[in-house]
């Protein structure tokens, strides 16, 4: 393995174990027994016996009775692995009892109305009461329903909530789904019953042994054949990805009856998860994109467990060609840049073979492990460091706008020049994602104001409680991100608010008064408050369109403005901030719900 392969797989291995502390800080209560459940799934799948295949994964499914499949919620590339297994076993006419998790056992006759086609949907969701019980994405778990509901398969609901037990509720709920899973196992013989319950639960010595033990000596019948297959399991992935392996294998065998699907980075899965936690739209998967992940009723056409994944450039492109066309603006050469992804762990090789400097790779580097999407203007580059649509949105409209102005790489430029092209660089990428994402929140001053008073004294003397929620307007990704530096975020907020009085003064005066102790400040507090003010600058353009304050040609000038041109980026910054003085942001999402 090559150095910068070996560099950047390192990076993401730190960036991940980050990310996967700060979400296991942020969970206010795990549920009793969960370390010793992530402590046996850890076991199960601490390596792997050998590298497997898609025919070698169906034909051990084909040949058990039980196949147990583990579910990472907000991936869904783990639903559509069920979609794929019920595909090919099938296409082998074997007859198929599906179990999930994701409907209570409770309302196993709803879910029968609903498999009958008397419930749609929208009916069948409002009264199994959705939102609060699963609560996660739908789209990806329709179509494992609308599948088993073409080949008449019986769908079973497994899941449980034993609220009287309080300390071993993991334990009774897998209790309670075993004899479920296991008096379906015992009434057709002849079937292979799939269950697709939480990844977690699937693990060896949690629900395949507990159903074996119910079926033996509560129902006095001999377990049967069954098989475990985990989905994008961190060690696994890693293993393979140190052997430069991990886009060519997308199956391995763990042990004679367990398997390991792997079709998606551990990164995938964190910003998943971060993701629906802060009610993001991601980019579109495959199967609503158009790619073979649809459900072909082709009988003939082989079913893949490990694909490329979606075709993110293709994504990309659509987006920068959508922000064009809504500003009226005609280019020939829109498609001109190169797509990197969190996944692409030849991404310093390829720019080690380009024209970047040490410095230059020393900073994209530091970008990677910020977990921020990125615009790289030399070289047309995109790096995706997650799946957002919001996220691909502001890139794609930066790179729109390198296009339209031609601003070059990154050189040193001085220091007030420097920040307010930032700034307004960043409200115009945070302006094309709200073209496509209208409902993205950003900070706001009332924002900095509240993070200011709650929380500036509780820093004295190293203390630090964090702000509720509550207080604050701005929506679940940007309190995310932003809170997670505390001080770093109150020093900037001080700053914001400080130039936020600056612009005051001068549009009552006329007069500028200078940008103040923000245009003096170490590097990463320069590119938080530029950050801060630009997506609020951003947010006043996009509203500022909609009520009338500003014009689509208006928005073209400043796409095209040269703002390194000494003095250029502060003027219009001063104008749009004047031309949108009357202009208000729109309601948070709090205030829509």
């Amino acid at each position: 393995m090559g150095k910068a392969r070996r560099e950047l797989l390192d990076l993401q291995r730190r960036l991940w174990s980050r990310l996967q502390e700060e979400i296991e800080a942020s969970i206010v209560e795990n549920p009793p027994n969960v370390d010793i459940y992530k402590e046996e799934y850890r076991r199960d799948v601490r390596g792997y016996q050998a590298v497997s295949s898609k025919r070698e994964l169906v034909e051990a499914a084909a040949a058990a009775r039980l196949v147990y499949v583990g579910d990472y919620h907000t991936l869904p590339q783990a639903q559509r692995t069920v979609v794929k297994l019920l595909l090919a076993l099938t296409k082998l006419e074997r007859r198929v009892v599906l179990c999930m998790e994701l409907v209570h056992s409770k309302d196993q006759e709803l879910l029968d109305r609903y498999m009958l086609g008397e419930l749609s949907d929208e009916a069948f969701l409002k009264a199994i009461d959705y939102e609060r019980t699963w609560g996660f994405e739908w789209a990806p778990y329709a179509e494992i329903f609308a599948l088993a509901r073409r080949r008449g398969l019986r769908v079973v609901g497994i899941n449980s909530d034993p609220q009287e037990h309080e300390y071993d509720h993991l334990l009774e709920r897998d209790f309670r789904t075993a004899k479920i899973v296991a008096r379906e196992a015992e009434a057709d013989p002849d079937a292979i019953v799939l269950v697709f319950d939480g990844d977690l639960h699937v693990a060896r010595d949690h629900l395949p042994f507990i159903v074996a033990n119910y079926m033996e000596y509560e129902l006095g019948v001999a377990p049967p054949r069954h098989l475990i297959v985990h989905q994008n399991a961190e060690e696994i992935y890693w293993k393979l990805a140190g052997e430069a392996k991990e886009r060519e294998v997308n199956v391995v065998r763990l042990a004679d009856d367990a398997f390991c699907v792997i079709n998606a980075s551990p990164l995938e899965k964190l910003h998943s998860y971060l993701n629906w936690v802060s009610e993001r739209d991601a980019l579109e998967s495959p199967s609503l994109s158009g790619s073979s992940w649809d459900l072909v009723e082709d009988e003939s056409e082989e079913v893949e467990f490990g694909e490329d994944g979606p075709d993110y450039t293709e994504q990309v492109h659509r987006l920068v060609c959508t922000v064009a066309e809504f500003l009226q603006i005609e280019r020939d050469d829109l498609d001109a840049f190169t797509v990197f992804t969190v996944n692409d762990l030849d991404f310093l090789d390829y720019l080690a073979g380009g024209d970047f400097s040490a410095q230059e790779v020393e900073d994209i580097k530091r970008q990677i492990l910020s977990n921020e999407s990125y615009f790289i203007p030399k070289g047309d580059i995109i790096y995706l460091a997650d799946f957002s649509l919001q996220n691909a949105a502001e890139e794609a409209t930066h790179f729109l706008h390198h296009r339209c102005s031609g601003y070059g790489w990154e050189a040193p430029r001085p220091l007030a020049v420097d920040f307010y092209f930032r700034v307004v660089t960043e409200a115009i990428g945070y302006f094309g994602s709200k073209v496509i994402v209208p409902t993205r929140e950003c900070w706001r001053e009332a924002d900095c104001q509240a993070f200011v008073e709650a929380n500036a004294r509780h820093l004295k003397g190293g203390a630090f409680r964090l702000t509720e929620t509550g207080s604050l307007m701005a929506g679940g990704e940007e309190r995310v991100r932003l809170l997670l530096s505390h001080r770093l975020t109150l020093k900037a907020s001080r700053l914001v608010l400080e130039h936020k009085r600056a612009e005051r003064h001068y549009l009552r005066s006329g007069r500028w008064p200078g940008g103040g102790a923000a245009l003096a400040q170490p590097t990463e507090v320069h590119l938080l408050v530029t950050h801060m003010l630009g997506h609020m600058l951003g947010d006043k353009l996009y509203y500022g369109l909609l009520q009338g304050a500003l014009q689509k040609r208006d928005l073209r000038e400043v796409f095209a403005a040269d703002l390194e041109a000494e003095g250029e980026a502060l003027a219009r910054y001063l104008a749009l901030i004047e031309r949108t003085q009357g202009v208000a942001h729109g309601p948070t999402r709090a205030e829509r719900l």
